[in-house]
């Protein structure tokens, strides 16, 4: 079975606890999925170009914005393999781009049985349950994947644990 893991730098843990409780098979493979969000820097550059002079940043330093992000990912990525140490099937994926679409397209180039996503992470205001609580991203990924998906919710004081 070909599990899609869905890490944003928060939740490896909560993805980790929630493949071993209810996914049981012996032959797993993990993929483990971080996407370098494009979409802030491409949506400020256009902005930028719309409204004030030409982009004041050079090379250097775009060059340096995206190796500070490469190094983020790859500890994320590092992060979810330890939180999925018990696995032995375990495969990182760093992809870049909207991480919406990313996620479908990687569930069916990896070819995933299943995807395993988290909820957007509980902010103060932010409804605890309904369609807003669920995010965009996590929203998008269950509207077009190409496979089952298990959404996973943040547990919070008040809510039920995982089983265990």
């Amino acid at each position: 079975m070909r599990i899609l893991c869905c890490l944003d730098g928060t939740n490896s843990e909560q993805l980790s606890q929630a493949v071993s409780t209810y996914i049981k098979f012996d032959a797993l493979v993990i993929g483990l999925l971080y996407v370098t969000d494009s979409g802030p820097q491409h949506d400020m550059d256009l902005r930028r170009g719309r409204s004030f002079a030409p982009r004041l940043t050079g090379p250097l330093r775009h060059e340096q914005m995206r190796q500070s992000e490469q190094l983020a990912a790859q500890d994320i990525l590092e992060e979810g393999k330890r939180s999925f140490s018990h696995i032995e099937g375990i495969e990182a994926i760093l992809r870049a781009g909207r991480p919406e679409r990313e996620i479908v397209n990687c569930a069916a180039a990896w070819n995933a049985d299943i995807i395993v996503i988290c909820s957007r992470a509980i902010n103060p205001g932010a409804p605890p349950l309904g369609p807003k609580s669920v995010g965009h991203v996590a929203r998008f990924v269950l509207d077009h994947a190409p496979c089952p998906v298990l959404l996973v919710r943040p547990v919070t004081r008040g809510s039920f644990p995982l089983p265990g």
